[in-house]
């Protein structure tokens, strides 16, 4: 997974030797990193703060208590970075039971960033915890602001849900990245929800995926 200033380094050196990339450094930016897609998809996807940190840094827990205000002070939450979360590590470095116990919440801030290392992207990001149907994860490909491939998520291969995308659709055209993926689940309440956006030239293709649509529709946008 590169990294913006890797990407852009990439786009730098295909430039000198006469190429273009179909995603600029600048939509890719804005597809990797929270920040970046988070306002448009703000009414489908929980509910985020974020405080900017270096890889190594320390968090102050008074400035980590007021983030959680930005959430209501109060309730689950999930912590990651800009692009990653540790959620393997669920217990330690990913959930916080309540926001209102800053004690836990510093805690699993701190090993979260000790795990990441000099992984960590950005900075720290509390997003608020939402219950989801166990209907699996669907990832959906969007290439020119279109579906161009629906599959399960890497995560659960074997759960193919059916979203519903039309809401979803119109945020990615606002978006105005020409590829990338949107990661969706089925909350409680029966409404889909963007649990992640990403730029899809580094988003996982589960093995059990037909992938020549998705290169079909590639091939077909490079030739544009």
């Amino acid at each position: 997974m590169l990294s913006a200033g890797r990407y852009a380094e990439l786009s730098t050196a295909l430039a000198d030797r006469g190429h273009a990339l179909l995603t600029s450094p600048e939509r890719y930016r804005t597809a990797h990193k929270l920040p970046g897609w988070y306002d448009v998809f703000a009414p489908l996807t929980p509910h985020s703060a974020w405080l900017p940190l270096a890889p190594g840094g320390a968090v102050d827990p008074e400035e980590l208590a007021r983030l959680a205000e930005r959430l209501g002070g109060a309730g689950p939450a999930v912590v990651k970075d800009w692009v990653k979360s540790r959620k393997h590590e669920w217990s330690e470095a990913c959930y916080v039971p309540d926001l209102a116990d800053t004690a836990r919440l510093a805690s699993v801030v701190a090993r979260f960033v000790q795990l990441q290392g000099a992984y960590l992207t950005g900075g720290v990001v509390l997003r608020a915890y939402e219950p989801y149907r166990p209907v699996g994860e669907a990832r959906v490909w969007w290439l020119d602001g279109e579906p161009a491939l629906i599959g399960p998520h890497p995560d659960t291969p074997g759960l193919t849900p059916d979203p519903d995308l039309s809401e979803v659709a119109s945020a990615v055209r606002q978006l105005a990245c020409r590829f990338i993926t949107t990661d969706l689940a089925l909350h409680e309440d029966g409404r889909w929800r963007v649990v992640e956006a990403g730029d899809a030239q580094v988003s996982g293709l589960p093995r059990t995926t037909e992938a020549k649509p998705l290169f079909t529709a590639l091939t077909t946008a490079a030739a544009r």
